[in-house]
């Protein structure tokens, strides 16, 4: 199982040395990724092989075959663009209600070809219809009873409107071993969603004043390492996955897991990487910017990290089962993770850092997580005007505001985000003008619970 974010998967192809190659036909590209997605659609082994042979990438069809496990079949709804060395199309995975933008690349000079994958906006005339609140809990409970029943989810999920429950369900198991039953109270591995966090804390101290998001992380953190990015990078683009900063996962990472323990200790592994392109050019989803965000917030509160979340975040929102404690201490009600290797579930350990980190990695429930959308809606955490600037596109292809996933337009809108790893699943969403809050957890890999999740929300009546 790969360490996915939907929105914006990283590079699923990467390019090696390829032979020369004549010059490009018009509609190569174009042939390239027709033959790719019907290679991928029939989950030919064979042929993806030969294909990544064909176009010098690197070996790695079993990589493309869990992907087609994830997301099924993908459909092409249009055609987005088309040159000789670039094809762009949107698709929709059998598996969920979500689009994606496949964009091919061939290299002219050689014929190598690169895929990236990103979140799109789905048409409104693919989108599905909405339904009845009944109709749709129905549909929901029924579909999370069948991915209990074939041993393929642990979790709890949840839907309120105007902070009244509409739906609360839970099933499978939080330990494996011992037979423990996941409970209401179960607190799962948030992935991602910690960065939500971490923007309402940063954009408190813009309210307070203490910040501005123009500041370059250099303003905050004279002593960091690398003086050059650190003078070029804003806290508004480390925000919006627009600085060019890298990720925190990889062989640097498992080389230096055991001394990867405080915010301050991932400069030292990460801080001397070159930015991948210039600030603000493009998008790129950065677990590293989370990183160094949290480390802003230490420099500014003088709390630790953890200290500052707890007190203006936590404590504020009511949030009583919610924290980022180290794996190594025992946590009450802490679901075990689980990721499907050779068809069987067996306990992650590798890709758990050290304790939850302002990027991820943290637990909390689904009733803390409402209460969190509550905090939210209600203005508890951020001004108004903070909430609508986080909560709205932000990047380039609108995907992202400040540390929010966001999608949708008028009665459709929603914001929250979506986290995955091995042994974590973790949705959570709000739909402000419906009043909708929709928690998903898991302790499985993705996607079972988000896109049970994402069923719902594309179908809540509004």
């Amino acid at each position: 199982m790969r360490r996915l974010t939907f929105f914006v998967l990283a590079l699923m192809c990467f390019p090696v040395n390829a032979h020369a190659a004549t010059p490009l036909a018009p509609d190569a590209a174009e042939q390239a990724l027709k033959a790719w997605l019907a290679a991928f659609n029939d989950a030919d082994r064979d042929a993806l092989t030969a294909f990544r042979a064909q176009y010098g990438m690197r070996p790695d069809t079993q990589g493309d075959l869990e992907f087609r496990e994830e997301m099924g079949r993908l459909a092409v709804l249009e055609v987005v663009a088309t040159t000789a060395a670039k094809a762009q199309v949107l698709v929709l995975p059998a598996a969920n209600d979500r689009a994606m933008r496949v964009t091919t690349t061939l290299n002219p000079d050689t014929g190598a070809a690169e895929f990236v994958f990103e979140g799109a906006e789905t048409p409104a005339k693919y989108q599905p219809a909405r339904m009845a609140l009944t109709d749709v809990l129905a549909e929901a409970r029924t579909r999370l009873q069948a991915l209990q029943g074939s041993n393929d989810l642990g979790g709890a999920f949840l839907v309120a409107e105007g902070g009244e429950i509409r739906m609360a369900w839970h099933g499978g198991l939080a330990d494996r071993e011992h037979r423990v039953a996941v409970e209401r109270n179960t607190r799962f591995r948030l992935a991602s969603l910690n960065k939500m966090f971490t923007a309402v804390a940063i954009l408190q101290l813009q309210d307070a004043g203490r910040l501005s998001l123009d500041d370059t992380l250099a303003k905050h953190l004279p002593a960091y390492p690398n003086p050059t990015v650190a003078a070029s990078v804003t806290l508004r683009q480390m925000l919006t996955h627009t600085s060019g900063l890298g990720d925190i996962f990889g062989d640097k990472a498992t080389e230096h897991v055991d001394s990867l323990r405080t915010l301050q200790d991932y400069w030292a592994v990460f801080g001397a990487e070159p930015l991948s392109f210039a600030p603000g050019e493009r998008d790129q989803y950065s677990n590293y910017a989370f990183v160094l965000l949290g480390s802003v917030i230490e420099a500014i509160s003088g709390q630790s990290y953890y200290d500052y979340v707890d007190e203006h975040i936590y404590r504020v929102a009511g949030m009583r089962s919610t924290g980022s404690a180290p794996e190594s201490t025992p946590v009450a009600d802490r679901a075990r993770p689980y990721t499907r290797i050779d068809g069987r579930w067996t306990l992650e350990k590798a890709s758990l850092p050290w304790r939850g980190t302002s990027a991820g990695g943290g637990y909390s429930t689904v009733d803390d997580l409402l209460k969190f959308g509550e905090a939210l809606r209600t203005g508890k955490l951020l001004s108004p005007a903070s909430l609508a600037m986080a909560t709205s596109p932000q990047n380039h292809n609108a995907w992202y505001g400040h540390g929010f996933m966001v999608r949708g337009q008028g009665d459709a809108r929603l914001y929250g985000h979506e986290g995955g790893a091995p042994g974590a699943n973790a949705v959570f969403y709000v739909m402000p003008e419906q009043g909708y809050v929709l928690v998903g957890l898991s302790n499985v890999d993705p996607d079972a619970m988000g896109n049970v999740v994402n069923f719902v929300a594309n179908r809540l009546p509004l």
